[in-house]
């Protein structure tokens, strides 16, 4: 009677470990009876490995739903002698593995570990033995006391004749009078088909062609390079005849950085290929006789190798691999609870405990200055939600019935951080995206900044993601929303009551200090013509208590039409009907922009217009007196003020601006005396400043 062989996938999609377990079980399949249980479908597009599996093993192979306890009636009714887990258990449902590892049962267990990221010492489960993909593993399950053994996927024997391979490129339809590079794998930052497509722009005699699929959860990564692929790059997406691009292709190009043992060189070596790769340390010299550097790009090699078919060894290995896991004693688990947490930092803390404990744990927030901000006592399978929004410098301790078990300070470092702007004006986007940009230089953290003017910026902040709103951003353990909320748990201070830019600073925990954005100006009408004498002025903004009257406006164009200049006036709305006026036909932000680089200096209010001219580096005569003297910028701007007449009641601490109220003058309302802060700033007072500059 065969041995009965489970194989505990934690997916069967695309990728290394699934094309591992097809070849065991191509291999293996008349030698023992085997079964495979996928833990979770990940996907219904990516498909390959899995249907290759089940034309093999037809009913015997599973996915598992929501109960994953389902995995233990398969074991039973299946009679399995041995449950073989192709990840680290620690990674399933732990209420599962406690019962899957119990000390009563009829079956042995082996588990392989397929990455480099797992240590040894958060393994809390051991199995009777290690069947250890790397020799590498050797060192990091070394203080691991149980059997292991190393059976590496196997090489095998592909040389194809001039013959074959010639039909292989008409199959593929590749050109038969150019050189074919080959690179394989799912499209990672970590699989650095990046650098493969810089290396092909250095190339444009070469065809590249990259095969593997492109999933939408690393769409952030991919979907940038592929707005800028040279002529000579195709892309294949995932393909179920890798071994035809094997044959067809001169040259296997793979530019990973970060991998346990990768089957893909294995393949390519069985093709005997010329293979340029970057030798990692994991591979513990492996391959020092089969890949160039990847810097060699391009140097002809004569460097030759033979394929070598370990089919039969691996299979052999293997065998005797099980044989000798049946017969040897089971490996007690200690009989202790198992639990663990789940934090992440998404518009607030949320923090959750797993497992099968019956503790009490009491856990504790805390900020940098040691201020304990919420505690409270929970059981596992419980989470707390904090209100709390804006960054703080957490620190979260936990009690496992008063024995500390969990001390963690708040890092974003690595991690995938979304900060989201809730407000679509000019200038809120102009003033709060620099210190996004500082998040990310302080934090070191893979950041999405999500914004409604992101043709501003975008090429300007190589290390921001820019997505667009209503996007959704996966994967993200932290995000943060810039705005004027007026609620303590979303920011710390009134919003109202400091500086426009210290808005971000005030959410995402900076320190404050006046910093200018960087603009794209690519803009392909732009034409810059010879500086003349020309000035914008800018008369409308979004509230009444920011305007300027008409007859002080016509003053200022008088003035400056009598000094020669041209006058543009760069707000859409055209309120007043002024005289002397240049005339514009486009009101476009990119029309607004090839202006005001036309320019000598701006005149405006505290509006969206007068924050672009100051983002260009031109001079800004700002007519602002219902805002305090620093609510705006202040480098490049003169700002005209008169603390003589009621001014200042935007920053006012008492009061909520009502954007609903064109005439909101929370004071003087209904008075003769609404309005007097902007009133009260006079046509010879901008003259003066203007006699000044001219």
């Amino acid at each position: 009677m065969k041995t009965k062989l489970l194989f505990l996938m934690p997916h069967a999609s695309t990728g290394g470990m699934p094309s591992f377990v097809l070849k065991r079980i191509q291999l293996l399949n008349d030698l023992f009876d085997i079964y495979v249980v996928e833990y979770a479908c990940l996907s219904d597009t990516y498909i390959l490995h899995r249907k290759q599996i089940q034309d093999i093993l037809g009913d015997k192979f599973f996915t598992l739903e929501e109960n994953k306890l389902e995995l233990l009636t398969i074991i039973k009714n299946c009679n399995i002698d041995i449950v073989h887990i192709e990840h680290e258990v620690e990674g399933f449902d732990m209420g599962m593995v406690n019962m899957l590892y119990s000390n009563n049962r009829t079956y042995k267990i082996v588990e392989t570990c397929h990455n480099i990221i797992f240590k040894a010492k958060d393994k809390i489960f051991i199995p009777d033995a290690f069947a250890l993909c790397t020799p590498y593993h050797l060192e990091t399950f070394s203080e691991i006391d149980t059997y292991k053994q190393v059976i590496q996927y196997p090489l095998e024997n592909n040389v194809c004749d001039f013959n074959k391979k010639t039909e292989s490129i008409k199959t593929l339809g590749l050109a038969e009078d150019r050189i074919n590079v080959l690179n394989v794998g799912l499209w990672t930052k970590g699989k650095n088909q990046g650098e493969a497509i810089e290396i092909a722009k250095k190339h444009p005699s070469i065809d590249f062609h990259f095969v593997g699929n492109q999933a939408i959860n690393f769409e952030d990564y991919w979907q940038p390079l592929m707005n800028d692929l040279p002529e000579n790059v195709k892309v294949w997406g995932e393909r179920d005849d890798v071994n035809l691009f094997m044959e067809a292709c001169d040259i296997f190009m793979f530019n990973s950085t970060f991998e346990c043992n990768p089957l893909v060189i294995k393949e390519a070596i069985g093709y005997q290929m010329p293979i340029f790769a970057h030798n990692l340390p994991q591979y513990c010299g492996m391959y020092d006789n089969y890949i160039s550097p990847i810097e060699d790009f391009g140097i002809k090699k004569d460097k030759h190798y033979l394929a070598i078919d370990e089919s039969n060894k691996f299979t052999k290995e293997s065998t005797e691999f099980y044989n000798l896991i049946l017969k040897t004693k089971m490996k007690k688990q200690e009989t202790k609870s198992t639990y663990r947490f789940i934090n992440h930092f998404v518009n607030g803390v949320y923090f959750e405990i797993l497992g099968d404990s019956h503790s009490n744990f009491r856990v504790q927030f805390s900020d940098k200055a040691g201020n304990i901000l919420y505690e409270e006592i929970i059981k596992c399978n419980s989470w707390i939600k904090l209100d709390r929004e804006y960054y703080t410098d957490w620190n979260i301790k936990v009690w496992e019935n008063d024995q500390l078990v969990h001390n963690e300070d708040i890092s974003l470092k690595g991690k995938r951080v979304m900060i989201g702007f809730e407000s679509s004006s000019l200038g809120d986007s102009l003033a709060w995206l620099p210190y996004c940009d500082e998040f990310q230089k302080k934090h070191d953290c893979q950041l999405t900044v999500c914004t409604f003017k992101n043709f501003l910026f975008k090429d300007q902040y190589p290390n921001i993601e820019f997505v667009e709103p209503s996007t959704v951003v996966p994967n993200l353990f932290a995000k943060y929303d810039l705005g004027w909320f007026y609620d303590y748990n979303k920011e710390p201070v009134l919003p109202n009551t400091i500086p426009l830019q210290a808005t971000a600073t005030n959410i995402l925990g900076l320190e404050y200090s006046e910093i200018k954005p960087k603009l794209n100006l690519l803009f392909d009408s732009i034409e810059l013509k010879p500086l003349d004498k020309n000035v914008c002025i800018a008369t409308n903004s979004t509230s009444g208590c920011k305007e300027w009257t008409k007859e002080n406006w016509q003053e200022v164009v008088d003035y400056l039409v009598g000094q020669g200049y041209s006058v543009y006036n760069l707000s859409k709305e055209q309120t007043y009907d002024l005289n002397g006026l240049t005339p514009i036909k486009d009101y476009s932000i990119k029309n607004t922009i090839s202006l005001l680089l036309q320019t000598e200096f701006l005149i405006g209010l505290s509006s969206g217009i007068s924050w672009l001219a100051w983002a260009l580096n031109k001079k800004v005569i700002m007519i602002a007196n219902f805002s305090k003297h620093d609510h705006e910028f202040s480098t490049d701007c003169i700002r005209l003020v008169n603390e003589s007449v009621c001014h200042g009641c935007w920053n006012n601490k008492n009061f909520k601006f009502d954007k609903s109220n064109w005439g909101f003058c929370p004071i003087n309302e209904g008075y003769d005396k609404q309005f007097e802060c902007q009133k009260s700033i006079t046509s010879k007072n901008v003259i003066d400043e203007l006699k000044k500059l001219t």
